[in-house]
């Protein structure tokens, strides 16, 4: 009875996701060219079904081959001449309905024109090539590490324009821990948390993160068929050691390439962290926690993304943006002893009208989120590939 409850669930989701195609759009008030500004809803409902050749410590525990609810995000938005902002907001369903809820954007800004603006509030750091680093679901490995996705609380200045993009911000902090079970680690971002066990992990606060990031796009043939956009972005910061009560720092870079030949794109990326967490029990790593659940990260490494992907530039049978993509993403220790992690991602992402559908097939090894225990991205576990066949169905407004 109770399974025959749980399919009927998501058979009513499917059916609801698909009838509200029908009526789909933005929620917009106003006219953002006058001083009154826009106000705009926007956000999705998204479902998911998985597949997954093992038992993991994070999210799912041993549940495998359902399909259920997944999360709800609700964006607000405002700009007028002048002013622009946003909120987003997260609600997560792991046993029960929003039993995990993060706060992802809260930020307001200042157009001095169309080229530079000036943020404050909890928003994405630029460090490297841009927010995602790719096209997939789950985001390469170094989401997990801490260095992809990432929001904090502060101000940043942008310039872009059709040749160049620079991005300059300071965070006094990070974006805060929201509605879970766990101590510290109930939020999007990969931040620095206080171990749900200080005997495994650490109690470290990151504050002061100067962020910065600059690139230049190049045509590289006449009729910019072939073109690239080359960058590079630096991460320095104070770390508080609240078990020692010592100071320690983080430094991390990276040097980025998205390369693109007609609908093909190459995405590369390549750096490394070092971090110095003043812990006297655990000096080589240091805890991370996001989405609910605390792992440990190596302090010293170094990291590569390849992605490669393709545009389908004409609907197929009504479906539209079709896009497929292959990721790899490599995250290598300097500490001796220490197993790489890595992460191997498959799949497309497709519309029809306002469902949006992205399924992929994930390979990794010392991975917290896909299989290994807390310790994946430090010391590691095996060299055992880990499987995971993730499907994405959401009604996106």
């Amino acid at each position: 009875m109770i399974q025959m409850k749980k399919s009927l669930l998501s058979l009513s989701l499917v059916s609801l996701l698909f009838s509200a195609s029908s009526f789909a759009g933005n929620l917009t008030w106003g006219d953002n060219t006058l001083e009154e500004g826009q106000f705009k809803v926007s956000g999705a409902v998204r479902t998911r079904f998985l597949h997954k050749d093992y038992a993991d410590q994070a999210l799912q525990g041993t549940k495998n081959d359902d399909w259920k609810l997944a999360d709800i995000k609700l964006v607000l938005g405002y700009e007028n001449p002048n002013w622009i902002a946003s909120i987003d907001t997260r609600c997560y369903q792991y046993e029960s309905l929003c039993d995990a809820v993060f706060l992802k954007d809260a930020w307001v800004g200042y157009k001095f024109n169309q080229e530079q603006h000036l943020t404050v509030g909890l928003q994405f750091v630029d460090f490297g090539y841009a927010r995602l680093w790719g096209n997939s679901y789950y985001e390469t490995i170094l989401n997990t590490v801490g260095l992809e996705d990432i929001q904090n609380l502060g101000v940043k200045y942008r310039f872009k324009n059709d040749d160049y993009h620079i991005a300059l911000g300071f965070y006094p902090r990070d974006g805060g821990n929201y509605k879970g079970t766990s101590k510290d680690s109930s939020r999007y971002s990969g931040n620095f948390v206080q171990a749900d066990d200080l005997n495994e992990g650490t109690d470290i606060e990151e504050k002061n993160m100067w962020i910065g990031r600059a690139s230049k796009k190049i045509n590289l043939n006449a009729d910019a068929s072939l073109k690239t956009e080359m960058g590079a972005s630096y991460w320095h910061s104070d770390l508080e050691n609240k078990r020692t009560h010592l100071e320690g720092t983080r430094d991390a870079w990276n040097v980025f390439a998205l390369t693109e030949l007609n609908a093909w794109q190459w995405l590369f990326v390549a750096g490394a962290q070092d971090i110095k967490n003043a812990d006297d029990l655990h000096p080589q790593y240091s805890t991370i926690g996001a989405f609910d659940f605390p792992y440990q990260v190596a302090n010293k490494a170094k990291f590569v993304v390849n992605e490669f992907s393709y545009a389908v530039d004409k609907p197929i049978f009504k479906l539209e943006n079709i896009k497929p993509y292959i990721s790899y993403s490599q995250f290598l220790k300097d500490e001796s002893g220490f197993k790489d992690s890595e992460r191997v991602m498959a799949g497309v992402y497709f519309n029809y009208k306002a469902i949006g559908v992205q399924g992929e097939y994930i390979w990794s090894k010392n991975d917290p989120m896909t299989g290994s225990s807390g310790n994946g991205l430090a010391q590691g576990d095996s060299n055992h590939w880990n499987q995971l066949f993730y499907l994405s169905l959401g009604y996106y407004f």
